[in-house]
């Protein structure tokens, strides 16, 4: 009699209520969905190493891999996405990048002197310090970008978008720049001398102490553009669009800077050093 209600007692302590059952059950789905995520970050992470050791041939996908301190003149990445990579303080002279993606790329200190960018994006990146001398941009959108003193001289820029991006004391010397949206940016002290721009739009942007020695304006828009002490000495000013008699005043010019029709040389001209 004592056998049975130890057996009867064993029996019950390894049966389990219904809400038990359903516990363990969910436990058991809910470990297999853990495994399913780690085995598929692990595929992912190990397709990502992939990736970026691919070598460089048009079409490639260099996403979100870092290539810091690398020499890669000379390259075809037509068709490439360099999304969310670093490229920084590496070599990229004399490339082909067009319809290139390098959106939220990190281009700090890198060179494209000589490269095309035809159709590229550059979407929010970073080309802080970059040198992208003699080079083409057509189509290309620069919007949010960032290239603080970077220097684009003698580049031909035509038929893009550079809305709300920061150049400050950026360099574009002798540039060919035509049919531009350079709205809501800032460009302080950015250096236009030489070049020639036509249908640009600067409005509501900042180019306060910006040069505009020997450049060639036609079409320039500068609606509420800020010309704080911007450089207009020795500029023809007759061809630009809205700008007014307050911008000119906060402006510097001398009596070789022909205004626009109905505006008059400030009495502040030239500028003190």
């Amino acid at each position: 009699m004592g056998q049975g209600r130890n057996f009867i007692g064993v029996l019950q302590s390894n049966l389990l209520m219904p809400g038990q059952v359903a516990e363990k059950m969910e436990a058991k789905k809910l470990n297999k969905t853990l495994l399913l995520i780690c085995l598929a970050l692990l595929v992912s992470l190990n397709q990502a190493y992939a990736k970026c050791t691919d070598r460089r041939a048009p079409g490639m996908d260099w996403s979100g891999c870092k290539k810091t301190n690398k020499m890669l003149d000379k390259s075809n990445f037509t068709g490439s996405r360099f999304d969310g990579a670093n490229l920084s303080m590496s070599s990229l002279d004399g490339s082909n990048f067009t319809d290139a993606s390098f959106a939220g790329a990190n281009l700090t200190k890198s060179s494209f002197d000589g490269s095309s960018f035809t159709g590229a994006s550059l979407v929010k990146t970073n080309m802080t310090r970059a040198s992208a001398t003699n080079s083409q941009f057509d189509d290309t959108d620069f919007s949010k970008a960032s290239g603080y003193r970077a220097k684009f001289d003698r580049v031909t820029i035509q038929n893009s978008k550079l809305s709300k991006s920061e150049f400050s004391r950026a360099s574009f010397v002798d540039a060919t720049i035509l049919d531009v949206d350079w709205s809501k940016s800032e460009l302080g002290r950015i250096d236009f001398s030489g070049a020639q721009l036509r249908n640009v739009s600067f409005e509501y942007s900042n180019i306060s102490r910006a040069r505009f020695a020997n450049a060639k304006l036609n079409g320039v828009d500068f609606r509420r553009a800020y010309t704080y002490q911007t450089h207009f000495e020795d500029v023809d000013l007759r061809q630009v669009q809205r700008l007014s008699q307050l911008q000119l005043e906060i402006a510097c010019g001398n009596a070789n800077t022909l205004l626009p029709e109905g505006r008059s040389m400030p009495d502040t001209w030239p500028c003190s050093e």
